[in-house]
């Protein structure tokens, strides 16, 4: 006996044109929370950035029983030793994504116990994105370097880095 229907396989023009017109429709709705996300993911990775450059600088500084200095300016952090006396040694350089550093140039000497220097003093470093304000929706982390040496990651300067 004979189909009186031939099977179908595949899609119709029509079907695969109202697929993409839905799928244009999602997409430009979710464009703007993904820019978001994605800035807020750029300033998580300085932030971390900036906390594993000032956990070596006080890893250098007891490991080389010396003197060690973080400084950060915009967007550029470096490792100095600065042991020696004069501008120091210059240990390692890293380069944020570009648009992103900290909010005013830091300098944070270490002594060879991995203490900030002079003893007692802390430090505070609050990253930004230029043209952007830190807000609920766009995040900016602070790190921050309690006087005994602790070394903390907030994850938005604003609410939990007092």
């Amino acid at each position: 006996m004979r189909q009186l229907t031939p099977s179908r396989r595949g899609m119709t023009l029509i079907e695969l044109m109202a697929t993409l017109a839905i799928g244009t429709i999602l997409f430009g709705m979710a464009a703007p929370y993904l820019r978001d996300y994605m800035d807020n993911t750029r300033m998580r990775q300085a932030g971390n950035a900036v906390l594993a450059e000032a956990l070596h600088a006080q890893g250098e500084a007891i490991k080389r029983n010396a003197s060690t200095r973080l400084t950060i300016s915009g967007g550029t952090i470096q490792v100095l030793d600065v042991s020696a006396g004069g501008d120091g040694v210059l240990l390692r350089t890293r380069l944020l994504a570009e648009g992103l550093g900290a909010s005013e140039a830091v300098q944070v000497d270490f002594s060879s116990r991995g203490t900030p220097l002079p003893f007692g003093t802390g430090a505070a470093i609050d990253l930004v994105k230029s043209g952007a304000t830190c807000s609920s929706e766009m995040r900016c982390p602070g790190l921050r370097i309690d006087g005994g040496g602790g070394i903390r990651l907030c994850g938005n300067q604003l609410v939990d880095c007092t």
